[in-house]
């Protein structure tokens, strides 16, 4: 009990660390006293611990676990939550495929009783990420609307905050620029650096890549890539979140006229590429192809799309792997 006291009033200040510590802790000891809901009670706790803390190999083992506990099975509103945490722990290591199968697994699920509106943005996160990044742009804004009806109706700041985060990604990937505008606006009005500084790096990078993928080059994008840049190292976030943000920033150098800058920044990227999983990997070769191209250097850049291409194809996402095939023709002059 002590445990998990401490665990919910550390989440409650955002202190994720110490929150992810002492439920570990009060998940064990349910465990070993049989205590089943006391033990996934805390093990969800420390799943959304893991996840705000970009673990998210421990984050999607945590989510795994959950939506195939027995116990859980027995409870349909816990057994959809936990679906749709594992959806969003798959949509983040980039498996789109499995993701959007789970995510529709957990909406499917008959509840008893109207799902809790937390809960329902919960399900409605992983459905809606899931179904942008398989190129199923018109049936994810169906459901994003959802999400930003939901929000309006949160007092919560942070829930608030990534249900329009969600929301105006929707957007942007549908070419949608001013309701993407507006709802990553509303985003930030609730998702203060204050209040989270790791969520607001996350956010502020994310939102620039949506921008990016949306041809919006202007002096707003460059305010959320050096927002997440400075974000990320007041929070010490980890190496990868760093990479990952260093390849939006070559990203925003390549469409702004300068590709040999982004070269060099990309080369030091892959000089680390053991530290990326695959889909991240792509993620980098596939501005890498952009900025050799621009260089060109059109038999590098030709490798580095072909093969981000196939591992786009490999995780499902639709959508990366149409950009992907777009750039290899337009290198290939057709």
């Amino acid at each position: 009990m002590l445990n998990e006291y401490r665990a919910r009033l550390h989440w409650d200040r955002r202190e994720y660390k110490d929150a992810l510590e002492n439920a570990t802790e009060a998940a064990n000891k349910a465990l070993v006293k049989e205590d089943i809901t006391g033990y996934w009670r805390m093990t969800f706790l420390l799943a959304e611990c893991q996840m705000e803390l970009g673990l998210i190999q421990e984050f999607a083992a945590s989510a795994k676990e959950l939506s195939e506990n027995a116990a859980v099975q027995g409870d349909q509103a816990l057994a959809a939550r936990a679906k749709a945490l594992y959806a969003r722990a798959l949509e983040t290591l980039g498996h789109i495929g499995e993701a959007l199968v789970v995510a529709k697994e957990a909406a499917a699920i008959d509840l008893n009783e109207p799902a809790d509106a937390v809960d329902e943005i919960e399900m409605l996160h992983g459905l809606v990420a899931a179904l942008a990044e398989s190129d199923k742009g018109g049936e994810a804004w169906t459901h994003a609307l959802r999400m930003a009806e939901l929000a309006g109706q949160q007092d919560d700041q942070l829930i608030a905050g990534k249900a329009y985060w969600a929301v105006g990604t929707v957007a942007f990937l549908n070419g949608d620029g001013d309701n993407g505008v507006l709802y990553h606006k509303l985003a930030a009005d609730n998702l203060a650096p204050d209040n989270d500084v790791n969520t607001w790096a996350f956010f502020n990078r994310a939102s620039a890549v949506a921008r990016l993928s949306a041809g919006i080059l202007d002096h707003e994008t460059l305010e959320c890539i050096e927002r997440a840049e400075l974000a990320n190292s007041v929070a010490g976030g980890s190496p990868i979140l760093e990479l990952e943000i260093s390849t939006v920033r070559a990203h925003w150098m390549v469409l702004t006229g300068s590709p040999a800058e982004a070269a060099v920044k990309i080369q030091q990227i892959l000089d680390q590429r053991e530290l990326l999983p695959e889909h991240t990997l792509a993620e980098v070769e596939y501005v890498a192809a952009l900025a050799l191209h621009e260089l060109e250097r059109n038999d590098e850049a030709l490798d580095a799309a072909v093969h981000a291409e196939k591992v786009f194809i490999g995780h499902g996402s639709r959508r990366r792997a149409l950009a992907a095939r777009n750039l290899i023709d337009s290198i290939n002059g057709l």
